[in-house]
């Protein structure tokens, strides 16, 4: 979705150009095992959305196949996911003259997806621990407009040029500072989610609309791997006091997977919950084609607390309560708070 952002304000900014997309990514299984591609690409299925072209459409159905061959032989997803570089390069290779404007992620051909944490000094570690998490927090509140504009993009989001490039992905539309609002018309114009139907979601509609719902986007999986400093650091504590501090009455709910609920009751606390207390619910039901409820339904409770994730920050963005509180744990994210 923040890719198809990227198409729009291209478009924004080119208006007589021709555009296409690509889905390589999609086809390739062993980048499901670095970073997972979920249910693949949904925009046309959820949201009816058939534009631009893909790129795959310039050839023929041998040519493409080749080409897909000759991206999977080069194994970009371990050499720090360079698919700039090798995309463009077998495209090239077969007519499709793309300057490559997205840049080199290995240019030494030296970094191996999954073994930086063998190199990382003693610097790396302090910024990762709870000291280096509270000084970050305490600098980033102090400079924050050098801090919450670090991730301005626009030169870039809104690229103007008359030559044939490849952008790649940016995924900068859900950071502050980067002109959303140029675009956001024909977002949610093209984001409109398909009616609910079924029964167990309407209930959860119903009351979301009749309480003070605050979803919380939360997973055991991100606790134990790359977003574990928002649990480790008190993120979810620090957000949920400044919710009950705003918020009359607030009723919690769980926007996670079956195997995470029972985690997420039995470390309420890590949260700032009170299991006996509170009034905690759990939606873990919406999985595979039907995840994307997930997203509708946040956006549907008055208030939310995520973590550093476009799948909660949508859910923000499509919140259309006008007093809404969105919490999440870094000042560059585009939610009203950060704690």
């Amino acid at each position: 979705m923040l890719s198809y952002c990227e198409y729009l304000s291209l478009k924004y900014a080119n208006p007589n150009q021709e555009f296409f997309i690509e889905t390589i990514v999609f086809e390739i299984p062993e980048c499901n095992e670095v970073i997972c591609q979920w249910n693949g690409y949904e925009l046309e299925k959820i949201f009816g959305i058939k534009e631009p072209k893909n790129i795959k459409s310039l050839f023929s159905d041998d040519e493409w196949t080749q080409i897909i061959s000759e991206i999977r032989a080069t194994k970009f997803w371990i050499h720090n996911w360079n698919y700039p570089v090798v995309f463009t390069e077998v495209l090239n290779r077969h007519g499709l003259q793309l300057e490559n404007v997205r840049g080199d992620f290995d240019p030494n051909h030296n970094i191996i997806t999954g073994t930086e944490d063998q190199h990382k000094t003693w610097k790396d570690r302090l910024r990762e621990s709870y000291i280096g998490n509270t000084v970050k927090r305490v600098l980033q509140s102090l400079n924050e407009e050098k801090y919450a504009y670090a991730n301005d993009s626009r030169d870039k989001l809104f690229c103007h040029t008359d030559s044939d490039i490849f952008t790649g992905q940016w995924l900068k539309f859900s950071n502050r500072g980067n002109d959303i609002h140029l675009i956001e018309a024909q977002i949610r114009e093209s984001f409109r989610f398909p009616e609910i139907v079924d029964e167990q979601n309407l209930q959860m509609v119903e009351y979301l609309k009749t309480v003070n719902s605050v979803a919380i986007h939360a997973r055991r999986g991100d606790a134990l791997g790359g977003l574990a400093w928002c649990y480790k650091y008190g993120y979810f504590k620090r957000a949920v006091k400044y919710i009950r501090k705003h918020v009359d009455n607030p009723e919690f709910v769980f926007f996670t997977n079956p195997g995470s609920v029972e985690w997420c009751r039995d470390n309420a606390k890590l949260f700032g919950l009170d299991i006996r207390k509170d009034t905690i619910k759990f939606v873990d039901w919406n999985k595979g084609e039907d995840s994307f409820r997930d997203m509708q339904l946040m956006a549907m409770c008055k208030h939310n607390i995520i973590v550093p994730s476009s799948f909660g920050w949508w859910g923000t963005f499509f919140n259309t309560n006008p007093n809404k509180i969105t919490i999440s744990p870094s000042i560059t994210i585009n939610t009203t708070n950060h704690c």
